[in-house]
């Protein structure tokens, strides 16, 4: 398997705001609606969709919180 690069994706927000908005909102979506909002007959390196978007989110999550936007 090769190795995985980490991909950076810059965004610019309009004030802090948006982010804080951002980390409550992604805080609150579960397992559950990631998967019933992805495709189940699409696979990603052999994963289901929604365990691939879930472990995206998850990563935003992470970063969101290294960054100082921890969801209350």
């Amino acid at each position: 398997m090769a190795e995985r690069k980490p991909i950076t994706i810059p965004i610019d927000f309009p004030s802090s705001d948006e982010v804080a908005a951002l980390a409550q909102f992604v805080k609150r979506i579960d397992y559950e609606t990631v998967f019933r909002f992805c495709d189940k007959r699409v696979f990603y390196g052999g994963r289901p969709e929604g365990d691939v978007a879930w472990s995206a989110l998850s990563d935003i999550r992470r970063q969101l919180s290294e960054a100082g936007f921890s969801p209350r």
